[in-house]
Order: structure tokens, then sequence, then C-alpha cells
């Protein structure tokens, strides 16, 4: 188990949070509107807010879970089924995730159809794509 932080596309919410090391990714319909695609969620044992408070919201999405978001940008920041009592925080919040692996997958006879990358994807790294959005500048 190790601690990480995280935070917001904006940077308003920060947290830290107790996470065991794995991530889970969900191809539920919500997680599809919700994520606009599957959700990947670090597995954790605690989560401790640090700042932004005022944008932390909360929404019951289901029976059995809620969903928490930035208010002001709307990034995701965790999935919690509510029983387990502990949050799956959206992976791509954490500032650091070294180390992690995917361990399991839900709802994958929902699975859109062509979300894996094949050959003929047009793959880009990170400059090539910087390059591509802002006509060459980096």
């Amino acid at each position: 188990m190790s601690t990480r932080s995280g935070r917001c596309m904006c940077g308003t919410i920060s947290f830290e949070v107790e996470i065991t090391g794995d991530f889970s990714a969900c191809h539920c319909k919500m997680c599809q509107q919700w994520a606009s695609g599957l959700f990947m969620g670090v597995h954790t044992q605690g989560f401790r807010l640090t700042d932004g408070a005022d944008a932390f919201t909360r929404f019951k999405s289901s029976a059995w879970a809620e969903r928490a978001f930035c208010s002001k940008c709307g990034s995701n920041i965790y999935y919690q089924a509510v029983d387990f009592g502990h949050p799956s925080i959206a992976l791509g919040t954490l500032d650091d995730t070294t180390g992690l692996k995917r361990t399991h997958e839900y709802y994958t006879d929902l699975e859109p159809k062509g979300l894996g990358r094949t050959d003929e994807t047009k793959a880009m790294t990170e400059a090539e794509a910087v390059a591509f959005f802002t006509g060459g500048d980096a």
C-alpha cells in the first residue's frame, strides 16, 4: 500500500489516497456515459480531500453507488460502491501511476466494439499529438 496525491484537471480539487497497487476497468453503460468510454479506477483504502471542498461534488448514480467530480472543470474524481466503503479513484487524476496494473474488468459484455487499439489505428506520441493539434507548436 502507498500514499499518492492527485488532482482534478483545473487543480481546484486535490487529495491524498492510500492505494492498494491495482486498478479496474468498467464498461457499464453508466461509466460509458460518465467517462465517455471505460472508467479506470484505482482501488483504495483511504481518501482525504486536501483542497477544493467547495467544488467537490458527489451524486448518487445508482441504488448502490455514488460518483464524485469537480464542479468547476468536470473531472471525474471517484466511483464508490457504497457497501464497499472505499472509493475507486479515477486513474487519470493521480499524479503518479507508476507500478499500477489492471487486475479486473467489469461489464465486459457491454464494452463498445472497436475500443481496443489495433494495427490499423493511427498512434501518436505526446509530442506528435501536440504538434498535430497546435499546427506544429509544442
